[in-house]
């Protein structure tokens, strides 16, 4: 599980802030808009807060442990939303920002931010580099990590 400090209680980013709840968290927008992550008790959820180096090296961790570790993953993923609309779209998370303004979302536009979240969180967070150009992967963990513990 990744060490260092929590997640601050509001976490400002350039287009939204993650603000942390005791069961997870939700994004707020300029214009007072919302929306809500919790984590899920479920195995896939699991898997995934391990490949992104959230989870215990435990084979058969404490409940406790799972638990804090998908809140963990749930918290942090909402702030790579953010970073990955403000870098990649120059905007905020088109598909935070839709689902907060109650507008559909197309679910093949939403695999593709989902892709690149995980493959930032996953380099961040579980040291696996990304094996694509044009994009200074050092320079934006840097950024991610002095936004989540600095």
């Amino acid at each position: 599980m990744a060490k260092g400090p929590q997640l601050k209680q509001v976490t400002v980013l350039d287009h939204a802030e993650v603000v942390l709840t005791d069961d997870g968290c939700f994004s707020r927008f300029g214009d007072g808009t919302t929306w809500g992550a919790l984590p899920h008790d479920t195995p896939h959820y699991d898997e995934i807060a391990k490949r992104c180096g959230y989870f215990p090296d435990s084979p058969f961790p404490l409940y406790s442990k799972r638990k804090a570790a998908r809140l963990a993953y749930c918290r942090e993923h909402e702030v790579f939303h953010h970073v990955v609309g403000a870098v990649f779209y120059f905007g905020p998370s088109p598909v935070l920002w839709k689902l907060a303004h109650g507008e559909p979302v197309d679910e093949k536009y939403a695999a593709l931010e989902e892709a690149t979240v995980m493959a930032l969180q996953r380099w961040v967070r579980a040291g696996e580099r990304p094996i694509i150009g044009g994009v200074d992967w050092d320079a934006l963990k840097a950024q991610c990590l002095a936004l989540l513990d600095g």
